[in-house]
């Protein structure tokens, strides 16, 4: 179930990066994207799972990123934050069709040691990704409860397949992930 890109979501995404980059101190670095490129995908993620979710994403902007956020979307008593990657070929498939291990490259979904701070501000963490260099789909990967995090995650350099990341991050294995269909029916009735 991928939600389609529009090119008003991308209008919307450049022009939030530009109003957003001089608030934020990114919390890692990758090499395939600058930090405008990381704040783009951002919100073309935001975008994408308001309008999943049945959110009018336009509204869901906020007037300003002067703070840090307390959550990116709400819904009822739940808050919601979402993080987007770009997952290479062929991982995504993988990742996609429930068809990675766990310990292998890219079978974890990473909450970043400074995000991992902010999630007691979260109900729910749901993760999504682009195909990486293809920006015209964006797909929900699956959602997770913040203090199940906190209660069975660390941040750590190393990775389970003898590997370090970029920078501290929290591994959260992607076979944990609730799937898309109970999570939105948790949300059905908050709206």
């Amino acid at each position: 179930m991928g939600i389609k890109i529009t090119d008003e979501m991308r209008e919307y995404a450049h022009r939030e990066s530009e109003k957003r980059e001089s608030h934020i101190h990114h919390h890692f670095r990758v090499s395939h994207l600058s930090n405008d490129g990381t704040n783009f995908i951002g919100f073309l993620g935001e975008f994408a799972c308001c309008e999943m979710l049945g959110i009018d994403w336009k509204l869901n902007i906020r007037e300003n990123y002067e703070k840090i956020d307390s959550g990116d979307i709400k819904i009822g008593k739940y808050v919601i934050d979402v993080k987007t990657e770009t997952i290479p070929q062929p991982y995504f498939d993988m990742v996609i069709n429930n068809k990675i291990d766990d310990d292998e490259k890219y079978g974890r979904r990473l909450i970043f040691e400074k995000q991992f701070s902010l999630l007691s501000k979260y109900d729910y963490v749901l993760f999504g990704g682009f195909v990486r260099d293809y920006y015209s789909t964006w797909y929900p990967l699956g959602y997770i409860s913040t203090d199940y995090i906190l209660q069975h995650y660390q941040p750590t350099k190393k990775t389970p397949f003898g590997g370090e990341y970029p920078s501290p991050a929290a591994p959260v294995k992607t076979s944990e992930l609730g799937r898309i269909k109970k999570f939105i029916e948790l949300l059905s009735d908050e709206k």
